[in-house]
């Protein structure tokens, strides 16, 4: 995308106290780990969670002062893995996957055969020694994140970064006068369905479901104003679209067992339209956990229940048909009180309160995750990659810095 949400790690560097190399995928959406970008935009990160000052892992006899910033510091400092945008995919980087193939022709010649087996995103900073990273996700209920705090290397840290990008996306319509729907909508749907490949295959499905009830003559599907929806379109809201419909289908990015927001659902929110949701069992009730108010005063919203995602799907589109087969008098009731629940959730969305929920979750759960791996160095790895160099007739043990700077840093870490 063009937004720079590079921004967003800068805060959430402050707001971690600059305690950790953050690690991300840059451009957005990449998962390439040739794309993984180090963020530190400055050196205090240095006094981290260790309470390490450099001055005390400084041995200035072996190593050289002008490799502080890259070498020691990449190599001990405790990592926060910002997987915070995209869903978890465990399986893209096991060892026999391209994604990790590919990224291993890039590492040097030392390292591209080298011993590490399991990595996964540990690759993107394989010289890091410390035992277990922190991984900053979105997502709930989720396979993928219990297979990564398995393998013991990774804890999991929970925050909805999507609201935060989408306060600043969405802030025009706190203030937008335009934003005024009408009594008398054009379509009675709203539905944006850019993309139907990988976790969004699932609209597929839906496409043809709606238009097997003959839903698509109720459905708005594109802006009205020419433009075809490009990856830049989660950024913007048209307000003529949701001046001239009634209700938004929202589609998210995914629909398994998994619970994962985006700014899909918080777009109509901020423009104060009602919805349905489609989205993993649970979404709506995580929504009301936020302080927003659902619709299952006049909209069936049980199937926010239903565990199989093929009957969760065929029950959105079931209550979809119910809400055009009501009268009119019935259905401009159903509408007109959604819309009320709208105007709440609108002012919450841009509520300090709400902002002060997503900042604070982001800080607890960064700092309970932090108290789980305890910051704790993997010196057996260490050693065993320079006995793994030497070997190899690539280099050999630096016993000195064993003793002088992997003990003391260690010994302070069990404190």
């Amino acid at each position: 995308m063009t937004v720079p949400i590079h921004n967003l790690y800068d805060f959430v560097h402050l707001v971690t106290k600059k305690q950790y190399l953050l690690l991300y995928q840059f451009p957005f959406g990449s998962r390439n780990l040739q794309d993984v970008f180090s963020h530190q935009p400055d050196m205090q990160h240095i006094n981290g969670p260790l309470g390490i000052n450099a001055d005390d892992w400084l041995i200035s006899k072996f190593v050289p002062v002008d490799q502080v910033n890259h070498h020691w510091i990449h190599k001990t400092q405790p990592i926060l893995f910002c997987h915070d945008q995209e869903p978890l995919n465990y399986n893209l980087y096991l060892d026999d996957n391209d994604y990790v193939k590919n990224y291993r022709e890039t590492c040097p010649d030392n390292s591209r055969n080298f011993y590490f087996k399991n990595s996964n995103l540990r690759w993107a900073q394989y010289t890091n020694i410390q035992k277990s990273w922190t991984l900053l996700h979105s997502e709930l209920n989720s396979t993928n994140l219990q297979k990564y705090e398995s393998t013991g290397r990774f804890v999991g840290a929970y925050w909805w970064s999507h609201a935060l990008i989408s306060l600043d996306w969405y802030r025009f319509a706190q203030h937008d006068i335009s934003l005024s729907p009408k009594q008398i909508y054009d379509r009675l749907f709203l539905v944006y369905c850019r993309d139907t490949t990988g976790s969004r295959q699932y609209r597929q499905d839906f496409l043809q479901q709606i238009n097997q009830r003959s839903l698509n003559d109720h459905c708005q599907f594109h802006s009205f104003d020419g433009t075809d929806p490009t990856s830049d379109s989660s950024a913007v809201y048209n307000t003529i679209d949701y001046n001239s419909t009634a209700i938004s289908v929202v589609l998210e990015t995914v629909f398994d067992e998994r619970i994962h927001l985006t700014e899909k659902v918080l777009r109509p929110i901020a423009c104060g339209h009602p919805f349905n949701l489609a989205a993993g069992p649970g979404s709506l009730r995580l929504l009301q956990k936020y302080g927003f108010n659902t619709f299952s005063k006049y909209i069936d919203e049980s199937y926010d229940d239903i565990q199989d995602a093929d009957e969760r799907l065929t029950a959105i589109v079931k209550e979809m048909n119910r809400i055009q087969n009501l009268s009119e008098v019935e259905r401009n009731y159903l509408i007109s009180n959604c819309r009320i629940e709208a105007e709440h959730n609108r002012k919450r969305f841009f509520s300090q309160a709400f902002y002060e929920q997503i900042v604070n979750e982001l800080i607890t759960n960064v700092d309970l995750a932090w108290q789980k791996n305890k910051g704790e160095l993997d010196l057996e790895l260490w050693w065993n990659t320079n006995k793994w160099y030497k070997k190899n007739g690539l280099g050999h043990i630096p016993s000195r810095a064993y003793k002088n700077v992997f003990l003391p840093i260690y010994r302070k870490s069990r404190h």
